[in-house]
């Protein structure tokens, strides 16, 4: 039966290159003007009706290739004449880079890059979306060194490009979404230190080249294997800093509980990367942090903000203690299971805070905390405490990051072989 996919002109190039990926190039499309989904119901009808011919008309016509009218280059072995400034400028002109300059993917390196992975460079690493481009050895390893990995960071690369194509991180609405989110890489085990991957001062921050080059490889891949191209089909309204690299260590020698893969199922020795898509960073300040109660009352109260994406859509928002904040903590012998329980209770947003239109969205999103026939008279941040994730990592000082995390995603966590 003839279909037609109605859809504004603003997502237009992302529906095309998910129609193409999918294997429907011959999608018939009709478009409206943005924004669609604010309209009150009058205004809906009322485009409807204005699209109605175009939408018979083309249900009647045979069905035709519809394309964005421009043929995009396949990389492949490139003649580039010039030096640096002429490499980069062709490669940055093809939006193959995040705007920053890049080192030359030359044979040798990338040859260099595949050995440390320790697998065939033909391998299927994943299946990266939108474009459903397929994720080889060879090409991750070509984005490794334009993002300026060495070898040994290579396997960390490989598991995070392997994480993020996990069907439960949901890397596809991820991609095309006008959320600010990112995906976040956080490393366990010996390989951190190994790598000198920061877990301590700044560690969000700059001045780690092992942090920088992993998350910026991975967002090359998303790029350039999976077709998240900005303004085309990744559709952030804002974005944030985090889309240009997003990665650290937990700081596990400062922190009282178990390492977060240790959490998750994997011994002490393992080395592990664990993925969470990550809306934003939060600073908390605690300048009363003399007991446990204290430092989680601030944390509680700061906490609760309507307008973020797990208040909607809960999520598995993501608490990184530092390292003074946690140890005042684990003194006083609280689990980390504890603590999740009691942010659980208590920082909750009270459903006086939202509009009924946004009650509604919630409803909808959340159906678990309105089964009963009373409204619930607050809204937790997760649906269930053990989703609320907890790592320790940072310097000295009295602060606790709160990330809240896309609703619509769960972290991933694989072993680096």
């Amino acid at each position: 039966m003839p279909t037609v996919t109605v859809v504004t002109d603003v997502f237009l190039d992302l529906c095309l290159e998910v129609a193409q990926a999918l294997g429907f190039p011959n999608l018939r499309v009709v478009v409206i003007p943005h924004p669609l989904g604010e309209l009150r119901q009058n205004e809906v009808e009322r485009r409807s009706k204005s699209i109605a011919p175009d939408v018979v008309k083309s249900l009647r016509a045979s069905a035709g290739v519809v394309g964005s009218g421009e043929d995009e280059e396949t990389p492949g072995v490139l003649e580039i004449p010039g030096g640096w400034d002429e490499l980069n400028d062709y490669f940055h002109a093809r939006r193959w880079t995040d705007g920053l300059p890049i080192t030359p993917p030359e044979r040798h390196l990338v040859a260099r890059m595949i050995a440390a992975g320790g697998l065939p460079s033909d391998a299927l690493v994943g299946i990266v979306p939108p474009r459903m481009g397929v994720a080889t050895v060879e090409n991750v390893a070509t984005n490794a060194v334009m993002a300026g990995c060495i070898p040994s960071f290579f396997p960390v690369v490989l598991a995070a490009v392997k994480a993020v194509c996990d069907p439960a991180f949901n890397l596809l609405p991820m991609q095309a979404t006008t959320n600010p989110v990112t995906p976040m890489i956080i490393v366990n085990g010996p390989i951190a230190k190994k790598l000198d991957i920061n877990a301590a001062d700044n560690v969000f921050g700059q001045g780690w080249r092992a942090n920088t080059t992993i998350g910026r490889a991975l967002r090359f891949v998303l790029m350039n294997v999976g077709g998240g191209i900005p303004g085309k089909t990744d559709k952030a309204c804002h974005g944030q800093p985090g889309k240009l690299t997003f990665c650290i260590a937990e700081n596990e020698d400062r922190s009282p509980w178990e390492a977060l893969h240790v959490e998750r199922g994997f011994s002490p020795g393992q080395s592990t990367v664990t993925v969470m898509g990550v809306t934003g960073t939060q600073d908390i300040i605690h300048y009363a942090r003399t007991s446990a109660a204290e430092i989680l009352n601030t944390l509680i109260r700061a906490i609760p903000r309507e307008g973020y994406k797990n208040l909607y859509s809960g999520g598995e928002p993501l608490i990184v203690f530092g390292p003074e904040q946690a140890a005042v903590l684990g003194v006083e012998g609280l689990t980390k299971k504890e603590v999740k329980r009691i942010i659980f209770e208590r920082a909750r947003a009270p459903l006086s805070l939202f509009n009924p239109e946004t009650i509604k969205l919630v409803k909808g999103r959340r159906p678990a905390l309105f089964s009963g026939t009373d409204l619930p008279e607050a809204i937790p941040i997760a649906d269930r405490d053990e989703d609320i994730q907890i790592i320790v990592a940072g310097g000295a000082g009295n602060h606790t990051a709160f990330l809240p995390t896309w609703g619509d995603t769960q972290c991933v966590t694989v072993a680096v072989e």
